[in-house]
């Protein structure tokens, strides 16, 4: 932070949720965001290029590449599989 400057909403500090990454976001990275919601029974993965208000979303989750996007999206499918398998 600046000397003379107070914190505000817009200072927020992003962290790559990647596994085993943490990356800090900086102001020319090329970020990607991803979410998880659901479509009736259905739980769907959201990715999309970088937004500030999507960001700032409790659901969003911060990532600093492709490797990072990939290893998310292969969580999110293993989870899915191992749910399936759980209710049978």
């Amino acid at each position: 932070m600046r000397p003379g400057k107070s914190p505000t909403s817009e200072q927020l500090v992003f962290r790559c949720a990647g596994p085993n990454c943490g990356q800090l976001k900086g102001e020319t990275d090329h970020w990607w965001l991803m979410w998880p919601s659901k479509e009736g029974n259905a739980a769907v993965l959201s990715l999309c290029a970088w937004d500030d208000d999507i960001a700032r979303r409790e659901a969003a989750l911060c990532v600093c590449g492709e490797q990072c996007a990939q290893k998310l999206q292969s969580m999110f499918m293993a989870n899915i599989l191992e749910h399936r398998a759980r209710r049978r």
